[in-house]
């Protein structure tokens, strides 16, 4: 019986890695899509509450705050590497609603991203 206890630490450090891994990947493989932590955490087979402890703890962010800043770096790639305009880039990262991602862009870049694209810059607009 002490064996058991003993064991059991270790395996469910090793499912909650599991867990944070397979979480990190549905979301690189999902961000343009329009989910919900909920769904993430019903994809894992595991309480939302459960999930979102394991993910700080894990990550030191929430699920939410990983999603969204995921979103907003590939968002600024595109805006680097893409003539997009900034309703197509919203929209290729999971952002149906243009004013949400300028809000969200600006809180984690301090600039709008128009003000980001024009400042680049190989931007076109801006020569």
């Amino acid at each position: 019986m002490e064996s058991t206890r003993r064991w059991q630490p270790r395996k469910t450090a090793r499912m909650a890695d599991y867990y944070i891994k397979e979480a990190i990947t549905f979301i690189e493989q999902n961000y343009t899509r329009d989910f919900s932590i909920e769904d993430i955490a019903a994809t894992l087979g595991i309480d939302r509450g459960y999930f979102g402890k394991l993910f700080k703890r894990a990550t030191g962010q929430s699920p939410q705050q990983f999603l969204i800043q995921y979103r907003l770096i590939k968002a600024a790639n595109l805006l680097k590497t893409t003539d997009l305009s900034i309703r197509e880039v919203a929209s290729s990262v999971g952002y149906e609603n243009q004013l949400h991602f300028s809000r969200a862009f600006r809180k984690m870049y301090e600039v709008s991203p128009r003000e980001y694209k024009k400042a680049l810059p190989n931007d076109p607009e801006s020569a």
